[in-house]
């Protein structure tokens, strides 16, 4: 053979051979544990988290009403709303104490959620879903719902150092004469309300959705008026005596004259008035019949 020829087959034993290395695996040396197969991973996702409701708790929290609570958002409606009567810190006050509650710990929270709601028969707690004619919302009673487990397995509060009661006024003198009704800042007569017959249960739910964010809950109390002179909205239920009146008529025409025309209460700047629901077309003259059938029925 020739030179040339030696060359190019010593070329091409080297490529075989290359190849040959390349297509076969490397043998795995002894005394090595295989690496086993790994099972699938979940895949992590944040969709249900971007999908949540804006403010809304992702964890197990308490589900009373509609979707789920969120014990931050309930703090400022209870401190609103709950606490004249059962204390900032759940302490109790005119109502009975939250703080370290067995019926808020042993009723589970639909019980808890439906004595908000639908209040209870006979006492002084009254129904606070705007459907019952209350002002609040479905959410924001499992809201409250939520936040009243945070009064629970908590250290008692110090016992404060009762107050003197505030001395009584005297009745007015026999033969006294009757004290004015009193009347809306806003001037005009009675509207067709006045004489049209109400239905006090539609009147609930009305007043639920347009009165019970100001006079509280079936009126027991009025929202902080700051810069009134009587520093709240008036309460409903009981109303003032001078617009209270044994004859149903009359009556209807007290109330009719606010609701109709509104009222701005005296004071140097007050924070709240009453909307002159019927001048301004607010609620028709049947709505207004209601309310004013609901509330009289408040005061029987």
């Amino acid at each position: 053979m020739t030179t040339r020829t030696w060359i190019l087959l010593a070329a091409g034993l080297g490529l075989a051979m290359i190849l040959s290395a390349c297509t076969t695996p490397n043998p795995q040396p002894p005394g090595l544990t295989p690496i086993p197969t790994l099972a699938p991973v979940e895949q992590v996702t944040l969709v249900p988290a971007l999908q949540a409701p804006a403010g809304a708790a992702t964890g197990p929290a308490a589900s009373a009403g509609t979707g789920v609570a969120d014990a931050a958002q309930g703090a400022p409606v209870y401190l609103e709303h709950c606490s004249p009567c059962h204390g900032r810190r759940g302490e109790g006050d005119i109502g009975p104490a939250l703080r370290n509650s067995q019926y808020i710990q042993t009723a589970g929270d639909q019980g808890v959620y439906a004595t908000i709601a639908d209040g209870r028969p006979n006492t002084k707690m009254p129904a606070w879903l705007q459907a019952n004619g209350g002002p609040l919302t479905q959410a924001q009673i499992s809201n409250v719902v939520a936040y009243l487990h945070s009064f629970q397995g908590v250290p008692p509060l110090p016992k404060a150092t009762p107050a003197p009661p505030e001395p009584t006024e005297a009745p007015p003198p026999a033969g006294a004469p009757t004290e004015e009704p009193a009347r809306p800042s806003e001037a005009g007569g009675p509207g067709p309300a006045a004489t049209m017959a109400g239905d006090a249960g539609r009147g609930k739910a009305l007043f639920g959705d347009y009165c019970a964010a100001c006079h509280g809950p079936e009126g027991i109390m009025g929202l902080p008026n700051p810069d009134s002179d009587d520093g709240t909205v008036p309460a409903l239920n009981p109303i003032d005596p001078t617009i209270a009146n044994p004859d149903p008529k009359v009556f209807a025409v007290n109330l009719d004259l606010f609701i109709e025309h509104g009222s701005v209460p005296a004071g140097t700047n007050p924070l709240l008035m009453m909307p002159p629901f019927g001048d301004q077309k607010l609620l028709t003259d049947q709505q207004i019949a209601d309310l004013i059938a609901y509330i009289i029925s408040l005061n029987k």
